[in-house]
């Protein structure tokens, strides 16, 4: 048998293959992204900015479960400042829905050092600058699932040198999740476009300007 054959037959088998078996190999693809390792005993729980239908809900369900007795939010940069006072912010968000569940949550929002984060790097310096004024030894960050490896990673770089305890928690939402993700434009749109940002966070250690907060 030639060689070409061969090595057409081959091709015609890995591309079956992967075509009987792409809910599995999407699923795996979307785990990678995926960090979940948070355990109770946190001086805090820290909110990133973005997604606060699904991050700010999901903070407020391990303060139920006793994770930590505080929240901490992350400031953004305002989008639009002739219009910024026309959208609630991430503590009147979070503010509002603890009123709706009626919680006793303490929170408040962590000062960024350059009017609000662009970007999770600056989330990870305006936190650390916050954690060594508080003294903080454990914090857990609550982000959507797909942006969890990234933050980590953008987290354990800045706090490099300190014995502070880093852990994610993965909020989820009602549209798509790992298993599901390539079903709607919102989960294509997030993991196609984490697997540009991810390597691009592993290049380096501070804000990339073209890249915005999630």
């Amino acid at each position: 048998m030639k060689k070409w054959l061969i090595v057409v037959i081959i091709a015609i088998g890995l591309l079956a293959t992967a075509i009987s078996q792409y809910k599995s190999i999407l699923t795996s693809y979307a785990a990678f992204f995926t960090v979940n390792n948070a355990i109770s005993g946190a001086d805090a729980i820290v909110v990133l900015s973005g997604g606060k239908a699904t991050r700010i809900p999901h903070a407020l369900k391990l303060f139920a479960q006793g994770y930590a007795p505080r929240l901490l939010l992350t400031d953004e940069k305002k989008r639009n400042i002739r219009f910024a006072h026309l959208f609630s912010t991430n503590e009147e968000i979070a503010q509002a829905m603890i009123e709706e569940l009626k919680m006793n949550v303490q929170i408040k929002t962590v000062p960024s050092l350059k009017k609000g984060a662009t970007s999770t790097f600056d989330e990870a310096y305006d936190l650390l600058q916050l954690s060594k004024i508080e003294g903080f030894n454990h914090l857990i960050l609550v982000t959507d699932s797909f942006h969890t490896r990234r933050a980590y990673h953008a987290f354990q770089t800045v706090f490099e040198g300190t014995e502070i305890r880093l852990e994610m928690s993965a909020a989820q939402n009602e549209i798509f999740t790992e298993s599901n993700w390539w079903t709607s434009d919102q989960g294509i749109s997030a993991y196609v476009l984490e697997s540009i940002k991810y390597p691009v966070y592993l290049l380096s250690s501070r804000n990339v300007t073209f890249i915005r907060n999630d």
